[in-house]
């Protein structure tokens, strides 16, 4: 989900969500960041065509990396991200329509969400 672009005009509900929304992702990247240096499979598209099954394949990540957490399996390993471009000729970039439709709840979750007190 993108943040709303502050040209400067933005409504109060609108810079809250982008407060919530950096938050949340600087928590998510972190969380993927572990799993993709434990498990490096992760690093690259998974060669699957059904998203239950890539679903399936992160929980399985997921509670693999727990139980080696658990037991004090530490992972030391380097992480080394992929490009932007190379996420773009992987055919990673949105679609005109599927950010639209990204904006409308972008817009439903900003109005719903409690307004920061400052």
């Amino acid at each position: 989900m993108a943040p709303y672009k502050d040209n400067g005009h933005l409504t109060q509900h609108q810079n809250n969500f982008n407060h919530y929304l950096s938050k949340a992702r600087m928590t998510i990247e972190c969380a993927f960041g572990l799993l993709k240096a434990r498990w490096r499979s992760l690093l690259h598209l998974l060669p699957m065509t059904s998203v239950n099954k890539i679903l399936q394949y992160i929980v399985a990540c997921c509670v693999l990396h727990n139980i080696c957490e658990l037991r004090g399996d530490a992972c030391n390993e380097p992480l080394t991200e992929i490009s932007l471009g190379e996420r773009a000729v992987r055919g990673l970039v949105n679609d005109v329509a599927r950010t639209r439709v990204a904006n409308a709840k972008r817009d439903r979750i900003a109005l719903s969400l409690p307004l920061i007190q400052e």
